[in-house]
Parts: C-alpha cells; structure tokens; sequence
C-alpha cells in the first residue's frame, strides 16, 4: 500500500510536470462540448467575437505550425496520433470537465487525453522524466486537481448573488512567479514555495476577474494519496493543497476576501482557506512509513548481507546493495545516479557517485534523529 501510495504522490508531482511541459496545447473546441485542458501553462488564451469587425484570419498557427483555434488559441485538431517511438497503446479517450467554457452558448471544457499528454511531453522533449505507463494516472489526477480547484472558485463566485452564471475563458501557468501571498507564507510564515501556480480569467456576465491559484505540497501525506475514484473526488490526493482566492484587482476582491468569505468560513458556508502556518509532522511517522516501504522492498538484501558469512568481498557487495536499495526509497536521485555509474568503466565517477548516495542516507538519518 505504501509503495502503491507513493506511486500516486510521484504521479501528482509528475502531473504538475506534465502540464507545463505539455502546455496544454493537444486540445480543441466544439459547441457541443467545448474542449481543452483547462490548466494550460506557459500558453494563454483569448475567446474572440465572432461578431463583424475587421477582418480577421480563418485559421491561426502556433510556433510549431498547426492550425489554432481562434477563439482560445488552442490547435483546432487534436494529436491522438502514436508519438515516435512509442512502447505502448495509450487512450485517446478525453473526459468532459464541469467547467463552463466562456465563448460559446453551451459546453464545457474537455481534458487531454492521455495520449495527447504524451505526445505534448515527446513534442516538447521533456518525456525523460516521465513513463507512458504513468500517463492515466496523471491525467487523472491532473483532471481531479482542475475540478478541485474550480469547485474553489465556484464558492468565491456565490459571493456574487444575481451575476451570471460564471464561465472559464482562459488560463495561464505562472510556475516561475511566487504571488504575493506565497511570497509571504514562504518568507513570514514557514510554508515552502508552491509547486505550482496559475491565473485562470473568470468571464462573470462581461466581466472578467482573475482567479491565483497556488499548489503546494505535503510530502508527509502522499502515502495517503489514492487514485480518484471519481473526477471530482475530494479525499483522494491528500498531498496537494490548492489556495484559491480573487486577485485583488478591485475593490470587492479586497472586501470579498477580508470580510465576505471569512464570514462564510465562520459559518461554516465554505470550504476553510489554507491554515496560517504549515502542520508540522513529526519525522517519526515519515521514518516509519519508509522503513516499512524498505523492509518490503529490501528484504532480500538485508538476508545477503545477513548470510554473507566471513567473505569480506561478498560481505562488502551486499552492504552497498543494501545501501543502494535503500537510497531507492529515501534518496532515489542519488540512487539512479549511482546505478548509472556503475554501468559505465569509468571507476571515479562511480566513486563519486557512491559518495553523494552514502552523504545522502547520513543527511536523511539525521534529519530523521531530528
């Protein structure tokens, strides 16, 4: 179960990845059901009217040359098509999101299918760091993390009784700027810097308003973590913590969020806003949780080093197994970067590399002793 759990925290983290380095570029549109990944990072756009005016082009292209949607700057066709090199047949199925889309009379947005993801991370060069067998379940929790989010911004709009009903028009992801508030709950308050952020625009009747939307993470609860069972379910991903709230761009965002909806959250209308400081969780429960993923998971190495006997050489080969099992669940950078090494003749670099997983457990057991 833990290592299931840590399989979906790794997945959460690697759906953030995926989505800006996917740029959510692999989407299209339709009135009936008006497509797109409503988290698209590095990338914005615009709905234009199709009222008369000047003239304006049938067809626009991206930076790649495909053909973009006019009305949200998105390919008009989807690449569901296998990406080069390709092992394994993925979906092409895309799910229907419960966010209205601004621009058109009806639908809402439509999530990138997993096949999509994938040819967006191959186009882009950033699939290394990701497996085609993950796919599903980013994709999944990318789209259970949207719905999340907008159900967030479904209580701030309440606060408007009589507006229209609010629609998504656009998004941008701001990865690489801290918002003021995450500037300060790093700086003042103890928080560590969000993952990820994004400004999604709010069409309300004609009037847009800009939502920021901060994602951090709470590592000490991945193995928590489960797939979705449902797009919106809201216990699943425990690890991801998602800070919702107005920009304050005018006056009823100040007054909406110094006043009106904590005066929901007194009452109990609302969903409670993040706490003011980060719940601390003692090392204890974290160390428990990977020395059970290690006995499971290193079991066999401990019983050879355990049987190795007076062989000083065979004693020595199965302690740096042990340790390098061992780096695989507390330390895994410095453990495939040791594994690489090995491979290689080159006798220094594997030294070195020996040396950064072995520095890597001494930190890792002290912080734990702390």
């Amino acid at each position: 179960a833990t290592v299931v759990a840590s399989g979906l925290a790794a997945a959460a983290a690697a759906a953030a990845r995926c989505e800006r380095a996917a740029g959510g570029g692999e989407a299209e549109a339709s009135p009936a059901a008006a497509t797109g990944c409503p988290v698209r990072h590095q990338q914005q756009g615009c709905p234009v009217g199709e009222g008369k005016g000047k003239y304006v082009a049938p067809v626009q292209y991206d930076v790649y040359g495909r053909a973009i949607d006019p009305r949200n700057k998105m390919p008009a066709t989807a690449n569901q098509e296998r990406a080069a090199g390709q092992r394994t047949e993925l979906s092409v199925a895309r799910e229907t999101s419960s966010i209205p889309k601004a621009g058109v009379a009806e639908g809402t947005w439509a999530y990138p299918s997993p096949q999509m993801f994938w040819n967006a991370l191959v186009r882009k060069g950033k699939a290394a760091g990701a497996t085609e067998e993950d796919m599903e379940t980013v994709v999944a929790v990318h789209n259970n993390m949207n719905e999340l989010t907008w159900r967030k911004v479904l209580e701030w709009e309440r606060l408007r009784e009589g507006a229209e009903e609010p629609r998504l028009s656009r998004f941008t992801g701001r990865p690489d700027e801290l918002s003021l508030e995450a500037r300060l709950r790093t700086t003042l308050l103890g928080w560590p810097a969000p993952f990820d952020r994004h400004d999604w625009i709010v069409d309300r009747g004609g009037l847009e308003v800009r939502y920021v939307i901060d994602y951090y993470s709470d590592d000490a609860m991945a193995q928590h973590d489960t797939l979705p069972a449902t797009l919106a379910d809201p216990s699943a991903i425990k690890s991801i913590l998602v800070d919702v709230r107005p920009a304050l761009d005018s006056v009823s965002a100040f007054y909406d969020r110094l006043v009106a909806m904590p005066l929901l959250r007194l009452r109990g209308a609302a969903t409670p806003g993040l706490p003011l400081f980060p719940q601390r969780r003692t090392p204890l429960r974290r160390l428990d949780s990977l020395t059970a993923t290690v006995n499971k998971c290193c079991g066999d190495r401990f019983a050879a080093l355990r049987d190795c006997g007076a062989d000083d050489a065979k004693c020595a080969d199965a302690a740096i197994a042990l340790q390098h099992c061992v780096a695989t669940v507390v330390c895994p950078e410095e453990a495939k970067a040791f594994q690489l090494a090995v491979t290689s003749d080159d006798k220094k670099q594997a030294q070195q590399a020996y040396d950064a997983m072995d520095a890597a457990l001494q930190r890792f057991a002290q912080q734990s002793a702390n």
